[in-house]
């Protein structure tokens, strides 16, 4: 019995330690104005093994870049959290929320870092798939990237 509760115990903890899609989105736009929070939330994403969740590791990795003085280390965290993004893209290609979390990196990489090349085809995903995404959250997190993003053209935001 007391075996039971303490395996119990352990688990409740590993789970609730665990944080939500939502979080995890919350705390990634967080991350961005807040050096904390991005080095929290790689912490926690450190062992997932979900493609979303290392996808956000990935660019909670890249945000790192703004964080850091030295451009040697800029560079390192964009490389690093771009190949953690690839590959988990690569897992899951049509995963609607990995390929926004590309979009909106593309959408605001400095030019001379050459990761643009999958602005098109991602922005034209997002927008085919969009009204048939159930996770409400995720949902309006999308519309409103792409509302205010100047890789859509009116046209095109006129379908949302």
């Amino acid at each position: 019995m007391i075996r039971w509760l303490i395996l119990f115990f352990i688990l409740s903890a590993f789970t609730f330690s665990q944080l939500s899609l939502t979080e995890v989105r919350n705390a990634y736009e967080k991350s961005v104005y807040n050096e904390q929070t991005a080095i929290n939330l790689l912490a926690n994403l450190k062992t997932s093994n979900s493609p979303t969740f290392i996808g956000y590791k990935g660019a909670v990795t890249i945000v790192m870049a703004k964080h850091v003085m030295s451009p040697y280390k800029k560079l390192n965290y964009f490389k690093t959290g771009k190949d953690v993004l690839e590959q988990a893209i690569q897992k899951e290609p049509l995963n609607v929320e990995l390929r926004f979390i590309r979009f909106s990196i593309q959408c605001n990489s400095p030019k001379f870092l050459d990761y643009h090349s999958n602005i098109n085809a991602d922005k034209l995903l997002l927008l085919k798939e969009v009204k048939a995404i159930k996770d409400v959250d995720l949902k309006k997190r999308i519309t409103k990237f792409l509302l205010n993003s100047s890789e859509v053209n009116s046209a095109e935001k006129e379908t949302l």
